[in-house]
Parts: C-alpha cells; structure tokens; sequence
C-alpha cells in the first residue's frame, strides 16, 4: 500500500503551530542554559524552567487539535441528515424504503 500523497500547498496548522511554539521554546531553552552558565539562576531554578518549557508543545498540540475538531464538528453538522427527523434539501421529510417479506431491502440496480 502506497502512502497518501500530500499537496504542498495543504494547510497544516497543527504542524505550523507545533514549529512556532517548538522554536520559541527552544530559543527560551537556550536563554535558561545561559543564564544558569553564568550563575544568574541556579542549577534547581534552571531545571524548573527547562522543565515547563517541554510542557509548552505538548499543551499547544493539544489545544490546536481541539480547535481543530470543533471546526470540524461546526462545519460538518449542518451537512448530516438528523436521525430524528430527516429531510431531504427541499425540506421534504424522507421515508424509509418499502422492505420485501424478510425484511430486507432490495437493491434495484447494480453497476456493472
């Protein structure tokens, strides 16, 4: 099986989002490191910081994915026919098909 092919011009917030967020981070890491280098902050204060900078892509990930499957689901929802009064465009409320003697349905045509 062959992977998808992707277009270039594809947005990808997430990933947009991950690589802001992963170089701010990183540029911070590196003030942090310096600061500890030269004894600004110590070595405890300097492990805090470090430490809650790697939590920052994991959180922006996160909530990004989520904005994301809201848009999805505000997008989506007025498209899908409601289960419990289902209408075609005009308004014109659809019926479920005639079933045969054993309860099923027959399918009229085939493709060929």
């Amino acid at each position: 099986m062959m992977a998808p092919t992707i277009p270039a011009d594809r947005p990808r917030p997430i990933l947009e989002a991950f690589k802001s967020v992963g170089s701010a981070v990183s540029l911070a890491g590196s003030v942090v490191t310096a600061l500890v280098g030269w004894g600004i902050l110590s070595q405890v204060q300097g492990d805090a910081v470090e430490g809650l900078l790697g939590a920052i892509p994991g959180v922006v990930t996160l909530v990004t994915a989520l904005l994301a499957a809201f848009k999805v689901v505000r997008r989506a929802e007025p498209l899908v026919t409601p289960v419990a009064d289902p209408q075609n465009n005009a308004g014109v409320r659809l019926v479920p098909a005639s079933a045969g003697p054993d309860g099923s349905h027959r399918i009229t045509s085939l493709p060929e």
